[in-house]
């Protein structure tokens, strides 16, 4: 079991540690101005002490929790124990989604419905009297500054539904051509056409699917690239000694990591890689023995071949390691010959390989 509580408190006097009986501090809060969620295991003592660590961080800090606007979540709860937590920290018992950021969060997949407050919220910045008394070169400077900025942070986390995302297209539409009005208009332009880049004849409103891709697609560079605490914790539960090439879904996957899954094609296509030891770069995916990849060299032995995902450092420590469905026949035979004599007098550096992005000229990746 597993109990969530969202407690109405500020921990930054503590930094957001708890020391433990041993002396030492560990993390066991994340810290919002107002706002904490603490996660604690199914345990009452450990409930109890908790309870009181909350009346002396009061006493000394002369903070007032609102338990009024507390609750108590819990997670897997087959014997009903919420309503215990509740009273021992008096307050109520509460259901996901909860809302954190302005951004829903629940350990099961959303539904459409817990993303209707992000629509309320686009109709509620363009009122009606901000339209009628804007041109249409106003009404797109609006558009650009207010409506792309407002989903940016609940589109950096999830991969929006398609009926979110095409209601507010047609409010973003409605807006452009309207102004708010009562009153329909013809829409002289393709929508798709509006959303292109100024050098290509559009406006620079931005594509909001493409956008959430790109925002998504931030993770997986960031994976890659970065070393920190979340990027241990998704190697560790999701990678383990997979590489992001051969992950794949799984039914206890969390909706955040179903949605990475779901772009990750989409990333690989812009992802380029600077070889040293092979680590990083695809045997028969990647362009790195040829100026083209081996699966389009060779595309038969590539169609044969039982491992396609198979990196190079892999063939490089056991060139066995690569099996074919079927016996060669003499051409395929040489073919492949060829391939594993090139590989051998590849000339290969030292260290990790260099994940680039070939989409932009620093090779550094950007959702603009």
């Amino acid at each position: 079991h597993m109990v969530f509580i969202p407690i109405s408190l500020d921990l930054s006097a503590t930094k957001g540690k708890i020391p433990s009986q041993d002396g030492s501090s560990a993390p066991a809060a994340t810290t919002m101005r107002y706002d904490t969620i603490i996660f604690l295991k199914h345990d009452m003592e450990g409930a109890n002490n908790m309870k009181f660590l909350l009346y002396l961080y009061e006493m000394i800090a002369g903070l007032k929790i609102n338990f009024n606007k507390s609750e108590v979540i819990t997670i897997n709860d087959e014997e009903n124990l919420g309503q215990t937590y509740a009273e021992l920290f008096n307050c109520q018992v509460g259901l996901f989604p909860i809302k954190y950021l302005g951004v829903p969060v629940s350990p099961s997949r959303l539904h459409v419905r817990d993303w209707l407050p992000l629509i309320d919220k686009c109709l509620k910045i363009l009122d009606v009297w901000k339209g009628s008394c804007m041109s249409i070169a106003g009404r797109s400077t609006l558009i650009s500054s207010s409506l792309n900025n407002s989903p940016i942070y609940h589109m950096s986390v999830y991969l929006l539904p398609k009926t979110i995302v095409n209601k507010m297209d047609k409010i973003r539409r409605s807006f452009f051509w309207q102004g708010g009005g009562t009153k329909k208009k013809y829409h002289l332009l393709k929508w798709e056409k509006i959303c292109k880049n100024k050098k290509k004849g559009g406006l620079g409103i931005k594509n909001l699917r493409k956008m959430n891709v790109s925002l998504l697609c931030k993770w997986w560079w960031k994976l890659e690239k970065e070393d920190g605490l979340w990027q241990r914790i998704v190697r560790y539960k999701y990678l383990r000694n997979n590489s992001i090439h051969n992950v794949s879904h799984k039914l206890n996957d969390s909706p955040i990591w179903s949605d990475l899954l779901k772009v990750k094609e989409v990333y690989l296509l812009g992802r380029d890689v600077s070889i040293k030891n092979g680590c990083y770069t695809r045997f028969w995916k990647d362009a790195w023995l040829y100026q083209q990849p081996l699966c389009e060299i060779a595309p038969v032995l590539f169609a044969l071949c039982n491992l396609k995902d198979v990196m190079v450092d892999q063939v490089r420590n056991e060139v066995s390691i690569i099996t074919f469905r079927r016996w060669l026949p003499e051409d395929l035979r040489l073919q492949w010959e060829k391939i594993l004599s090139d590989v051998s007098t590849y000339n290969f550096g030292n260290g990790s390989d260099m994940v680039l992005c070939s989409l932009e000229k620093n090779n550094k990746f950007s959702v603009k």
